[in-house]
This record gives C-alpha cells, sequence and structure tokens, in this order.
C-alpha cells in the first residue's frame, strides 16, 4: 500500500460516498489499520492511498498524561463522516503523511460532533474534543480534497512553496 504524496491529483478531489460495505471494503480498511502506524501517523484517509472515497482511519495509541494517567486510545472507522457543531479554537502543530517533512501550527475547533458509519454499517454519532478531534478534522478535510498546508496563512504557505514543489518532483519520480 501506497501513501499519496503531494501533488498526486487523488489528494485533491471531492471523494464520492461509501454505498457499500464489502469484503473488499474491509480489507482496504484492515490494511490501512496496518499502514498508519508502520507509517508513523494516527490518521489514514481513502484517498490518502489512492482511493477517492469517504472513509477514513484513525488509530491513536494509549499514551500518559503528565500525572503518569493512562490515557485511552482508539482504533476506528468513519465512513461517510459528516462533522457538525465546532466548538472552542485551539491551535495545535499538525503533519502529513502525505506532506513528509512539513510540520506546521494549524487552528481548528476544539471540540465537534460527529455522525459517521461504522465498519457493520451502523450510522453513529459521537462528540470528539481534543487530539481526536483534530485528526477527524484532518481527515476529513482529505475527503474533501484538502490539505492541512492549504489552511495556512498565506505567507506561510509562500515560504513552504519550494518545499512542496519539491514533494510534487518527487512525487512524479515515482
Amino acid at each position: 500500500m501506497e501513501i499519496r504524496i503531494y501533488g498526486d491529483e487523488v489528494l485533491n478531489q471531492r471523494a464520492e460516498e461509501v454505498t457499500q460495505i464489502d469484503v473488499e471494503l474491509k480489507e482496504l480498511i484492515d490494511a490501512m489499520y496496518q499502514k498508519c502506524p508502520e507509517a508513523n501517523g494516527i490518521g489514514l484517509a481513502a484517498p490518502q492511498v489512492g482511493v477517492s472515497k469517504r472513509f477514513f482511519v484513525v488509530v491513536v495509541p494509549d499514551s500518559e498524561d503528565d500525572d503518569g494517567n493512562v490515557i485511552k486510545g482508539t482504533k476506528q472507522v468513519f465512513i461517510n463522516p459528516a462533522l457538525s457543531n465546532p466548538e472552542g479554537k485551539c491551535k495545535m502543530e499538525e503533519g502529513c503523511l502525505s506532506v513528509p517533512g512539513i510540520w506546521e501550527y494549524v487552528e481548528r475547533p476544539e471540540i465537534i460532533e460527529v455522525e459517521y458509519t461504522d465498519i457493520e454499517g451502523k450510522r453513529l454519532s459521537g462528540r470528539f474534543e481534543g487530539l481526536l478531534a483534530r485528526v477527524i478534522q484532518h481527515e476529513n478535510d482529505h475527503l474533501d480534497g484538502i490539505l492541512f498546508v492549504s489552511k495556512l496563512p498565506r505567507l506561510k504557505q509562500e515560504l513552504l512553496k519550494k518545499r512542496l514543489n519539491a514533494l510534487k518532483a518527487r512525487k512524479r519520480n515515482y
């Protein structure tokens, strides 16, 4: 499974709704669950692996807070997600498996609600905050053909232009 790099057309397109959850889709989701941590990521959207469909996986490992308390991670798929009711604002550094080597601060809502379908075809909804809300928003942007670098201020985008062009050239050489 190859992760598509900045400049690949599929990353700039709005993905199509998932209309059927079949064996092929479930196998792809399982492969994405494996690929995500292998690539040192915590989220991976279908367009990033060349599939223009509206779903992504989130694989956040367990971690510890400053007091040593375990924060439970998660491993789940969001099929045909719909985000709503954003609250608050939080600026955090983000990176992207499709934009390797570039990390920048992006402001996003701190809390969101998401309605989505799970792997069994059940429609669910949830309220997410913190890192999980950020990952969901970042991956959902991929489904709309949006990369995090396009959310940066114009000046920052101009400063990154040379590096982004190098990624495009690298992509062409694969």
